[in-house]
């Protein structure tokens, strides 16, 4: 993925760098920054830009209790924004509650907002912990049943693999942390959009002692080959695969009853490699994470495999909405509006 010049549409690359770190599968990346990559002034994007280098000193220099601090004053005043009606978080904790209740499940907008900053908060506190006392210290706050555990290491035995489908969850990324624990797992993900936060994201995974694989910019074939390679070595791999694609290799699949691109590639790889593919959605409840599993499914369809864990990710989302990240996204938000005044009608 790249951004272009709006004046002359061609790439802009600002700056590049070749990181290497323990965490990374391929043992080395490199991390392209493109013109315009920071986004918006006040997109989430920018934010995080600004936000997750400062968090990362305050981490690694500060006491806990004062490092945690601008976190809690930070979210305190977000709490404090909820009577504003055109907040844009608020927005989607009122579309998700109309949405659900057209299903038979009852949401209060103004819990789901508060229950979703606590959520925020309790993953900052838990990155703090495992940045200080190592993944020993934090491992207990991830729970995976044990007949699920079971469930996982057949599956795996079986068929060589398995590949976990995952929504950006709070604690998603987090709990890749217990996975490897479990089992032997690589991590598929973006990696951050500029090279500072990318050296943040590498340390961090580095204190969880997970394999990660970072694709952004990276080429299909040799991310293939490497998921390929890992797959024979009977890892998990864990794939986030809620984001749109609106290329012409999306292919389309049905969510709260519209019709969106997502990329097929994780879904390509298990088609072809025979593994099966298996829907994880990671609830937050208290100062614990716990992993949801769906159905294993082993497909020659790609279209098949897409629609298998989009359907389980709608279904989580309207259960539990406060332990989904996007919820916060502006873009699902605008289909989530969408879904609600189709539910209202």
């Amino acid at each position: 993925m790249s951004d272009t010049d709006p004046q002359n549409n061609e790439i802009v690359i600002t700056r590049t760098e070749v990181i290497r770190s323990p965490a990374l599968y391929q043992e080395e990346l490199e991390v392209i920054e493109y013109e315009g990559c920071r986004g918006r002034r006040f997109s989430g994007t920018h934010i995080k830009d600004m936000f997750i280098p400062l968090f990362y000193k305050a981490a690694k220099y500060m006491p806990y209790p004062l490092a945690m601090t601008p976190i809690y004053i930070l979210i305190g005043l977000i709490r404090r924004l909820y009577p504003f009606k055109k907040n844009s978080l608020r927005q989607s904790c009122e579309y998700i509650s109309k949405l659900a209740a057209a299903r038979g499940i009852e949401h209060d907008p103004k819990q789901l907002y508060n229950q979703f900053l606590t959520n925020v908060r309790t993953i900052f506190g838990l990155y703090m912990r495992l940045y200080r006392k190592g993944a020993g210290a934090v491992q207990q706050q991830v729970v995976i049943r044990p007949e699920d555990a079971e469930m996982v290491e057949t599956l795996r035995n079986e068929h060589g693999g398995v590949l976990f489908n995952i929504p950006h969850n709070a604690g998603s990324a987090f709990a890749g942390m217990k996975l490897n624990m479990t089992w032997p797992t690589l991590l598929v993900a973006r990696n951050p959009s500029t090279i500072a936060r990318s050296k943040v994201a590498l340390e961090f995974f580095s204190a969880m002692q997970v394999k990660i694989l970072m694709v952004r910019g990276g080429s299909p074939v040799e991310l293939s080959r490497a998921m390929f390679s890992a797959l024979k070595e009977k890892y998990v791999i864990a794939t986030t695969l809620d984001n749109f694609d609106h290329s012409d290799r999306c292919v389309v699949a049905t969510i709260f009853g519209q019709q969106m691109g997502f990329s097929p590639w994780a879904a390509k790889v298990a088609v072809k490699r025979k593994v099966p593919m298996l829907p994880v959605y990671f609830q937050s409840r208290g100062k614990e994470i716990h992993a949801v599993f769906g159905e294993a499914l082993i497909t020659d369809s790609v279209e098949q495999a897409v629609q298998h864990y989009v359907s389980f990710f709608e279904k989580s989302i309207i259960d539990d909405p406060a332990s989904w990240a996007y919820l916060g996204d502006r873009r699902w938000r605008k289909v989530l509006k969408v879904a609600s005044d189709e539910a209202g009608k």
